[in-house]
């Protein structure tokens, strides 16, 4: 491991013409945030009623035969999956194992890394002292760089990777009669598979690398020790995805399910592993909605705060001539930029919500108007019947 650091100088007029540039920034943030919360709201809702409007229609089949009756019908059907042929990573002539319907090679390097780490002073006048210190390791890692855009790339230059890592991903499968798509790749969740000496024998033909292939693990490691690994060591294994049976909501169309299309324009089709009944479908549907939302919500919050927080950079940089000033400075344009972006993210979802439920949005503030005023006259009612101190009417 080696270490190089720098030190640059930053003035206190190119902080400040930094600090003008990022006011257009922020103001970009702003409008963006503002925008994606409020389709983000829109969003949820539709989601939200069609699939509402898929679980009123839905039709359980039996998966083993294939029902005409049900043709553009929106039906869920649970059984076995069959696949046409197993998955092959012909560059290198490992079949996955039986029920594979997602298989990964992931190769690795032992390459050099550059980690950067900065550290910045704030002297008196407004100047900055930034501090890098680059750090190169040698590590394991499936993207190395090849080393020409390091900060110090004498000496840690690394060489070409021979073969990438790969996911390969079942096209034709089907659950009982009918044919599903090929997102039924995306399910399960992957574990190694231990590569035999066959196997290893034949990557190593199909790979012909300077170093020799050792079988370690399960995996093949292509070097001379495989304890202390060299530049431009490889190390390759495999993960499977299997699955033996699913459970599948969609539009029949012959003998495939092909997404529906609920009336606002949302499509419906929805994969699990497993058997599931619909209605669970459905649920757990609505809960990755919600998820999904609530992700969003926090992230474009964040985003919101970031673009107030550039909007006061000027006023930042400007109170750092005194380093304890720009201190406090930074704390309190903080605050701020936190209680704006919650006010004014709060006031768009809000909108939004009366946007795309009123009737919802204007139960609820009656609600809350007569929760308030209940409390009100509660309090009321409490003061006048309170006993009066010693010497009061």
């Amino acid at each position: 491991m080696s270490q190089f650091t720098e030190t640059t100088q930053v003035s206190l007029s190119a902080r400040l013409k930094n600090a003008f540039k990022g006011i257009g920034l922020g103001i970009s943030f702003i409008g963006i945030a503002l925008y994606f919360l409020f389709w983000n709201e829109g969003n949820a809702v539709r989601t939200a009623r069609a699939l509402d409007e898929g679980a009123g229609q839905v039709v359980s089949l039996d998966s083993a035969t294939l029902d005409p009756t049900f043709e553009a019908r929106l039906v869920h059907i649970s059984g076995p999956v069959k696949l046409k042929e197993a998955l092959v990573d012909a560059a290198l002539g490992v079949e996955a194992p039986a029920q594979t319907v997602r298989l990964e090679r992931i190769v690795e390097q032992f390459a050099w890394i550059e980690e950067t780490q900065t550290r910045t002073d704030t002297k008196l006048g407004g100047g900055q002292d930034k501090t890098t210190t680059y750090t190169y390791r040698m590590d394991w890692t499936e993207t190395p760089a090849s080393g020409a855009a390091f900060r110090v790339s004498e000496g840690h230059m690394n060489p070409p990777m021979p073969i990438r890592s790969k996911i390969l991903r079942q096209q034709d499968a089907t659950v009982g009669a009918y044919r599903v798509s090929e997102e039924i790749s995306d399910l399960g969740g992957a574990t190694p598979v231990i590569l035999t000496e066959t196997q290893a024998a034949e990557i190593a033909q199909a790979l012909p690398l300077s170093q020799p292939a050792k079988l370690v693990a399960g995996q093949v490691v292509f070097g001379e020790t495989v304890a202390r690994p060299a530049l431009g060591d490889i190390r390759l294994r495999y993960q499977a995805a299997r699955i033996d049976s699913a459970s599948v909501i969609g539009l029949q169309h012959g003998n495939a399910l092909v997404p529906y299309t609920a009336q606002n324009g949302r499509k419906i089709h929805l994969l699990t592993e497993g058997i599931k009944t619909a209605e669970e479908m459905f649920e757990t549907a609505q809960r990755a909605n919600t998820a999904k939302t609530w992700m969003l919500r926090i992230g474009l919050l964040v985003l919101l705060f970031l673009g107030f927080k550039a909007l006061f950079g000027v006023v930042d940089v400007l109170a750092s001539i005194l380093p304890v000033l720009g201190w406090v400075s930074s704390s309190v344009t903080s605050l701020i930029s936190v209680a704006s972006a919650f006010c004014l993210g709060g006031l768009t979802m809000a909108t939004a919500w009366f946007y795309y439920r009123p009737i919802l949005s204007l139960a609820l503030i009656a609600v809350a108007l007569a929760v308030g005023l209940v409390g009100a006259l509660w309090l009321r009612s409490s003061a006048k019947h309170a006993p009066h101190p010693p010497g009061t009417t």
